[in-house]
């Protein structure tokens, strides 16, 4: 596995798009968007904002798209983050990858320094395509103003030894364009999947079996 160069990153972009290697990254990056081994990534335009859910996550009674507010903020206008508090934004930039590469998003040192983090889903599989929705988390102190536009994050660009095999990519999230909320997961479920044979429901507090729904 190698991290891409500059070089290696324009070589891929300016490939036709039908090509094994191209790297397709929109709007183009421009020249200052590159450092020597990654190119930066704004922040959109769209937000989802968490609301407080009746019950504990992961409840069943939980229901997608009930869970957070959508915000849409244009070019030119700004959205400020309490402090302590999260949401979800998304790159301005749409992105696919070829079979080949792989990528990690990482937070920029300026955005960074005034303790915002936006990278805790880091990992970018080859053959993505997509938005890349942005977990943003203010832990300082203070409000922090952010806004569409804004270079938020460092995308590092990887080759992998062994290729994807091509083909649609599957997966929860494929093809964004939208930050994406998270899936509602049916607990029982989860628990099976993970071998466990009991568990204390978080919304009575009663003990359940995973096998009896």
């Amino acid at each position: 596995m190698a991290v891409l160069s500059e070089t290696q990153i324009c070589r891929r972009l300016k490939l036709e798009i039908t090509d094994k290697e191209s790297l397709v990254i929109t709007p183009r990056p421009r020249a200052k968007a590159f450092d020597a081994d990654s190119v930066d990534l704004r922040l959109g335009c769209h937000f989802l904002l968490p609301q407080t859910p009746p019950e504990p996550g992961w409840g069943s009674a939980q229901v997608r798209g009930h869970s957070h507010t959508r915000v849409h903020v244009p070019l030119g206008s700004y959205f400020v983050v309490p402090s302590h508090e999260t949401v979800l934004g998304v790159t301005l930039e749409f992105i696919k990858l070829p079979s080949d590469l792989s990528g990690q998003i990482l937070t920029k040192s300026s955005v960074a320094r005034c303790f915002m983090v936006i990278e805790t889903a880091p990992w970018i599989h080859p053959l993505y395509r997509g938005c890349l929705t942005l977990e943003i988390a203010n832990v300082s102190n203070t409000p922090l103003t952010i806004f569409p536009g804004l270079p938020i994050a460092q995308l590092v660009l990887i080759r992998n030894d062994n290729t994807a095999e091509l083909g649609m990519p599957e997966g929860s999230y494929v093809g964004p364009v939208y930050p994406e909320e998270p899936l509602k997961k049916d607990l029982g479920r989860e628990m099976r999947k993970a071998g466990i044979a009991q568990y204390r429901n978080p919304a009575d507090g009663k003990w359940s079996r995973p096998d009896i729904e």
